[in-house]
């Protein structure tokens, strides 16, 4: 199993996809977020998303969903300040917030693997919620 960390400018707006994903969680894994600063305004603080992607840390990596902008540049930044033991086990998904995560909390099981979950994450570039 991997770790997800949720990254959004919104702190809440992460509870709550967190609250929804947990609903299809099948497994014990760990669900982190990761957004806000610490003064609770919207945005993004890299220090926050570095501690979320420790507690997070599985031995099979960590995923990454976030929601817009600097929210995936801070992620990327957390990543750079991490201890190289967790730098290759880090990925930033390319996958919608909701959606994505929504896809990785059902197929992650004890096989998982970064790149497992990554592979079924790819589907969403293609599909359509009205086709």
């Amino acid at each position: 199993m991997v770790g997800i960390v949720i990254v959004s400018h919104s702190r809440r707006l992460a509870d709550e996809v967190i609250h929804l994903c947990n609903e299809m969680k099948k497994y014990d894994f760990p669900v982190i977020n990761g957004s806000g600063t610490d003064d609770d305004h919207f945005g993004s603080d890299p220090m926050r998303i570095k501690k979320a992607i420790e507690e997070a840390n599985t031995p099979n990596g960590v995923l990454i969903f976030g929601d817009i902008g600097s929210s995936i540049l801070n992620s990327e930044m957390a990543i750079e300040f991490l201890d190289d033991e967790y730098k290759g086990k880090v990925k930033i998904v390319d996958a919608p917030l909701v959606e994505g995560a929504l896809i990785a909390m059902s197929v992650n099981d004890e096989k998982a693997t970064l790149d497992s979950v990554i592979e079924e994450l790819q589907e969403l570039k293609n599909f359509s919620k009205t086709e």
